[in-house]
């Protein structure tokens, strides 16, 4: 197999900006006539989005359909609802408004108002896509990337899974980026969302794939950027320039570019995926609480130079220390940005989780003869106990 080989073929439009917001009407009629509007609260129709739409429609001609049951950590059951009013419906395009959990309904909704079968079928493969309708979305958030990824992760509260499917026909057509609306989010979303783009680019950086120099330069840049303009965004929510930061960096950090030159780069995100769908907490509050425990897991002499470069490039530290003691402070500054510029919780048990499902969650991580191996590098399913274990 050759050291480097992909394609890169990305069919997302952005328009960034908010002057950017009139072609929204063109863009929306382009693909269809009737829209599936999904949203996730009312705080669209306070800063302008919603009545956005609404005039839109009436000047292009399109329809619209409203849907707003979506919920974080979004519900299979609340994705099912929505594909069935697509169908119901006959809608022929989606507009998808909010942040990751609403656009990672949309794109399920997408390919499921296709298929004849229950949507938990599809995502689990147990049915095949066949297609997905048309997604155009408006973020609201800076965190997840999904307005420019194929990905959509919902639970299934009943099984305690949370699974992602994936297919390059949910990727959107369009997405619109306007980080003035991203003034009115809340800090403890704010540190939530910085967090989880962190935490992307941190996973796709420690991969045990030989690196591109591009890629890694490209990435130290993007984690500089997101260290710097966070806790900007978190102290002053209105600055401009912090949020139009967060706000690029969100999509770049998951839109596949980073990762082409790459196959291994999940480990936290598919462990916090599975203590949320046990214990339904918010995905960047579980990934603060993970990242810092997990990386030492890997300090090791094949991870020192990857901490090394990342010291330096990343977070300033002195080229001068040792490689141990640069991983050291660059997981302290971790926990630093987590815990005292976010204030956000350090300990799974202060939210009131026990060690109670770890034995569980672990076993089914370590599928293969009891080693989780997707990721930076093998984890026993005693060691993802005890890195658990560390969490509380």
């Amino acid at each position: 197999m050759q050291k480097y080989s992909f394609v890169y073929d990305i069919k997302t439009k952005v328009y960034f900006g908010a002057e950017q917001m009139i072609h929204l009407g063109e863009e929306v009629a382009n693909y269809g006539n009737k829209v599936l509007f999904l949203y996730d609260g009312d705080y669209i129709k306070k800063n302008g989005i919603y009545d956005l739409v609404i005039d839109a429609s009436r000047k292009y001609n399109f329809e619209i359909v409203e849907f707003t049951s979506i919920k974080p950590n979004p519900r299979h059951t609340d994705v099912q609802a929505g594909v069935d009013l697509c169908k119901k419906e006959h809608c022929n395009v989606i507009l998808a408004v909010g942040g990751g959990s609403t656009i990672d309904s949309a794109k399920v909704i997408s390919s499921c108002a296709l298929l004849d079968a229950p949507v938990w079928d599809v995502v689990i493969g147990k049915v095949p896509t066949q297609g997905s309708l048309p997604l155009l979305t408006i973020s609201t958030i800076s965190a997840t990337g999904s307005e420019m990824n194929t990905g959509g992760v919902i639970s299934n509260l009943d099984t305690k899974d949370k699974q992602s499917l994936r297919r390059p026909s949910q990727r959107p057509r369009v997405t619109f980026l306007n980080p003035e609306y991203t003034f009115t989010v809340p800090k403890y979303q704010t540190a939530c969302g910085t967090v989880d783009i962190l935490c992307h680019a941190i996973e796709t950086y420690f991969s045990d794939d030989e690196p591109m120099m591009l890629t890694d330069t490209f990435l130290e840049g993007l984690i500089r950027t997101v260290v710097h303009y966070g806790p900007i965004a978190y102290k002053d929510p209105q600055n401009e320039e912090a949020r139009a930061n967060l706000m690029w960096s969100a999509p770049w950090a998951i839109n596949d570019f980073l990762r082409y030159d790459k196959r291994k780069t999940w480990s936290m995100h598919p462990f916090e995926h599975e203590l949320s769908a046990f214990f339904d907490i918010t995905h960047g509050l579980g990934l603060a609480i993970l990242m810092p425990r997990y990386l030492r897991h890997v300090i090791d002499e094949k991870s020192l130079p990857r901490f090394r470069n990342l010291g330096i490039y990343a977070f300033d530290l002195d080229r001068n220390l040792e490689d141990q003691e640069i991983a050291e402070k660059v997981i302290k500054k971790i926990e630093n940005l987590c815990y005292e510029t976010f204030g956000l919780e350090s300990h799974l048990s202060n939210l009131g989780i026990t060690e109670e499902h770890f034995e569980e969650i672990a076993e089914k991580l370590a599928t293969d003869h009891g080693f989780y191996t997707a990721g930076y590098r093998k984890m026993s399913k005693d060691e993802l106990i005890e890195l658990f274990n560390e969490c509380l």
